[in-house]
Order: structure tokens, then C-alpha cells, then sequence
């Protein structure tokens, strides 16, 4: 809820609409970005100098233990898809607020799962000829918060999960389970965009921050959340720059005191061209 307009925006309800949205953004050769719910991204103050599709695409599909769904499809829909049809696997899914081609796009995660445990194969549109191609996890090239598509230019279109059998009762304690420890911890009453930074190896973001007294601090608008302190919370109104210098000040702070250099997890997008601040930028 913070951040600037896109310049062109369309919304698309179905694989084919979006397939033809890509389709003549290519041909016009217009710069493109594919919006899920926005979960984990800043949008920079001045805005996005392209064409954003809104991915409301959420076809689903289930034959077996698998589990096809469009790229637009929400996480939590998924998961109560497979809960009702006894599909377990999928239970840390309820704590991911964005949509499956956002989640397989970050290889999102939670309660020590991620969505590289479930991918089977992901349906992918390749700009350079506008062809969807399957591609199996290997392919994805999944890693810690990583996948190909953060570095290749493509767009999710759908993706199959393999899952396993389980009664829908047991699935569902699992999902409360998770749900619960999600609302203790989180500070979801307020706006955020999700996990700021990255666990390090062997540690956890949010106790570094916690441990360098940071919880609270303030920049603008922003401000570290008392309740999680991987987590910045603005007021309404609020300005995504100052997102982002807080988050550059985090950074800062930590590294200074434990020498360990936090990776952002959020993604700033749109026009930070302008972009500086005193520990950082770019």
C-alpha cells in the first residue's frame, strides 16, 4: 500500500487472457511485469514505467496427488483445495499471501517448507518466441528464496505440485496449526510487505535485528515492527522510500555489529532510477 501507478494496467482473469496480454506486449514491444497480490514487493514512490498485468488467473485442477493450478491462483485457495480433497503437503502454504506463480517465482516458504518441496513442473511464456514451455524442478533451478525466473525474463503461467494422501482432518490441524503461529507472530493488522531480509546461514534475520535494539526504529513513514523484527510496517499514506532507507539502515546497523550482510527478501520494483540514501541504495 505503498509506492506509485503503473503506467498502463491491465487485469486478466484467465491463462488465455493473459497469454494474449503478454502477446501484445511483446508485439508492441512494451516493457511488461506480472502483478500477483503484490505480497513481498515495494513499488517505488514514482511508480512502474511499464505495463503491469494483474494475474487473476485461477483456474485448478486436481487428478490424483497432482495439483495444476494458473499462476494467479491465491495460496490460500490452494491450500483449501487440498485440504478438502485430502492433499497434504501444501500446509505451510496458508502462511504465503500471495498467489502459486508468485510463491514458485521466490520459491516462498514457511514452518521449514518451501515451494521447491511440491513443484513438479511450471509452465513458463518465453518472450523471445511467446511459446509456454514445461519445465521440471531441476530446471527451475530452486534454491534458497531463488529461481531462475528472478534472473530470466519469463512469465509464469501454471504449475502442477505433487502432493500426498492424507485424511482432510489431519491436513486441516496442520493448516489451524500453522495459521495460528502465523497471526502470534506476525504483524499482519498492519501493512507490510512481508519479510524484509533473508535468514543468513545458521541464523534467523529477525533475531539479528531484535539483537542489535533495533525493533521500533524508525524512518518516515516506516518502522520496524515490535512484534517481528524482520518485519517494517508503515503508516498509512505511507512512502516506499522510506521502506527502503529503513531497510538500508537495518542493514547497516547489523553488519556493523555482527559483520553479517542481511539480503534483502522483499523486492523493490518500479522506478528507483533517483534512488539514494546515506548506507546504500542503488
Amino acid at each position: 500500500r505503498v509506492g506509485g501507478a503503473a503506467d498502463r494496467l491491465v487485469e486478466v482473469q484467465s491463462r488465455d487472457e493473459l497469454l494474449a496480454a503478454l502477446g501484445l506486449a511483446r508485439d508492441a514491444q512494451v516493457p511488461w511485469f506480472v502483478l500477483g497480490n503484490g505480497s513481498d514487493l515495494v513499488v517505488a514512490d514514482p511508480g512502474i514505467r511499464s505495463l503491469v498485468i494483474r494475474n487473476r488467473a485461477r483456474s485448478v485442477t486436481i487428478n490424483g496427488q497432482q495439483l495444476h493450478a494458473d499462476a494467479g491462483t491465491p495460496m490460500a485457495l490452494l491450500v483449501r483445495r487440498c485440504t478438502a480433497a485430502g492433499l497434504a503437503g501444501l500446509e505451510f502454504g496458508t502462511s504465503i499471501p500471495g498467489t502459486l506463480g508468485g510463491a514458485v517465482w521466490a520459491n516462498a516458504g514457511a514452518h521449514d517448507r518451501e515451494m521447491r518441496d511440491v513443484v513438479a513442473t511450471v509452465e513458463a511464456w518465453d518472450p523471445a518466441n511467446g511459446t509456454v514451455t514445461s519445465l521440471d524442478a531441476a530446471a527451475c533451478r530452486f534454491d534458497y528464496r531463488e529461481s531462475r525466473f528472478k534472473h530470466i525474463l519469463e512469465a509464469i503461467v501454471a504449475a502442477t505440485l505433487a502432493l500426498d494422501r492424507d485424511a482432510p482432518e489431519a491436513i486441516a490441524g496442520r493448516v489451524a496449526e500453522n495459521q495460528a503461529q502465523r497471526v502470534a507472530t506476525q504483524p499482519l493488522a498492519d501493512q507490510n510487505a512481508g519479510s524484509v531480509f533473508r535468514n543468513p546461514p545458521g541464523d534467523h534475520a529477525g533475531r539479528l535485528i531484535e539483537a542489535a535494539g533495533l525493533k521500533g526504529m524508525r524512518s518516515g513513514t516506516a518502522s520496524v515492527s515490535t512484534l517481528h523484527a524482520n518485519f517494517i510496517v508503515t503508516d498509512r499514506g505511507g512512502r516506499a522510500a522510506d521502506v527502503r532507507a529503513l531497510g538500508d539502515r537495518i542493514r547497516a546497523e547489523v553488519g556493523a555489529r555482527f559483520g553479517i550482510d542481511l539480503a534483502y527478501e522483499i523486492e523493490f520494483v518500479g522506478d528507483w532510477a533517483s534512488w539514494s540514501s546515506a548506507v546504500g541504495g542503488a
